[in-house]
């Protein structure tokens, strides 16, 4: 009898994961359902390359129709999950509609944070997660409009770079007293503030946006400070969560995300899952993670669609990141861990590179513009041995001689 397999989600993991079985040979039914009306597409490029225009819209699909017709994909679009019912093996659509399966592969992914406060429906008030999104979004940022971004997030600032390229004047929120707290080593963070302000962009630090002022079409912010700056475009970029919700009642094991093992099984039989919306163990670092990044979502589709088939393949590679801002690419491998020495190894009006170290081993490291380091770098984390710190240390040290 021929196995179907059903992927819940068609962003860049669900598609790995189909991608990934036909690659290996998978031979049964293969059918993706996806919230979105649009084929599978890149997400990383929408703050950038589409809000700038460099992008036509078209250039951000991973495949074309025709690739997906030729290896038999099945694509249902416009048909996001609604529930779960793992004894039964039914996934269920919004639409009422059950799906049948053997195996299950849930790449559903994650879903923006929201502030709500008065004001927030106003026209001009943005979010940046989908196509549409970044389109909208896009025909509001002409030369002159006065843009405000509540949130200093790595989307945040890859927003105000884009806006500010397209003329735009630009202010960015920030509750916290720097920018980039999740993601980036405070030295790396200070860099890229700085290359922010000499492009023009304004911050505000440590401080919350309270309101939105305007009739129909937002004018105005206001700050916890009472401070009013005038607005023609807000954004508001504080980040997302996994998307939990249309598997309440489903019995998966959850944390902050959809616990999945190194194998990216859950903890229902022939479910497996992938992407933003997991939170895995990771041999190199201690307790549950959700790393959101196109590498995760890439190499756990892998992993999913290897052990769908039988393999006994598991997560090892090293997470990594980048972003890129003005003309900075910001790059890292690693997770930088509580207590970690911070080695800055270079560092000039162009460039930084800054190592996290272990009292054992290189944690992480990151970088702005020195791509050598960075490559190194990654290599020698996933080595796990030790390496001497008074040579990490030490400037003129190579990391490649480490290797």
């Amino acid at each position: 009898m021929s196995m179907t397999v059903v992927i819940a989600g068609a962003g860049q993991a669900g598609l790995q994961v189909a991608v990934s079985l036909r690659q290996q040979g998978f031979e049964g039914r293969l059918a993706m359902y996806g919230a979105e009306p649009h084929l599978p597409y890149q997400r990383p490029p929408l703050s950038k390359q589409v809000l700038k225009g460099d992008w036509p819209p078209e250039k951000c699909q991973l495949h074309h129709r025709e690739f997906l017709e030729s290896h038999a994909i099945e694509l249902h679009t416009s048909a996001p999950a609604a529930s779960l019912d793992p004894g039964r093996k039914l996934l269920c659509l919004e639409s009422g509609e059950q799906v049948g399966y053997d195996q299950l592969a849930i790449c559903t992914g994650s879903r923006l944070n929201r502030l709500h406060f008065s004001g927030s429906g106003l026209t001009g008030v943005h979010y940046l997660r989908t196509l549409e999104h970044a389109l909208e979004l896009k025909s509001r940022l002409s030369p002159g409009s006065r843009v405000v971004i509540a949130g200093g997030g790595y989307i945040g600032l890859e927003v105000a770079a884009s806006a500010r390229t397209r003329g735009c004047e630009v202010t960015v929120i920030e509750a916290l007293d720097h920018v980039m707290r999740r993601s980036a080593l405070p030295p790396v963070a200070d860099f890229l503030l700085e290359r922010q302000r000499r492009e023009g962009v304004e911050f505000r630090l440590g401080r919350k946006l309270t309101e939105i002022l305007g009739h129909e079409h937002v004018q105005a912010v206001v700050l916890d400070d009472g401070e009013l700056i005038e607005a023609d475009v807000l954004l508001k970029g504080i980040g997302v969560r996994p998307d939990l919700r249309w598997l309440e009642g489903s019995g998966l094991e959850t944390g902050r995300g959809l616990r999945v093992d190194s194998h990216c099984r859950t903890s229902a039989p022939d479910v497996y899952a992938a992407g933003d919306l997991c939170e895995s163990r990771h041999a190199l670092y201690p307790g549950w993670l959700v790393l959101e990044s196109v590498q995760n979502a890439v190499s756990q589709g892998k992993i999913a669609a290897g052990n769908i088939l039988g393999n006994d393949v598991q997560y090892e590679e090293v997470p990594w990141f980048w972003s890129e801002q003005f003309d900075c690419r910001f790059q890292m491998a690693g997770i930088p861990q509580s207590g970690d020495e911070l080695v800055i190894r270079e560092s000039d009006p162009n460039s930084v590179s800054v190592l996290s170290l272990g009292a054992d081993r290189l944690h992480a490291i990151q970088c702005v513009n020195a791509p050598r380091d960075y490559m190194a770098g990654r290599k020698l984390i996933a080595l796990q041995g030790q390496v001497p710190h008074d040579r990490l240390r030490d400037p003129k040290t190579q990391l490649k001689e480490l290797l």
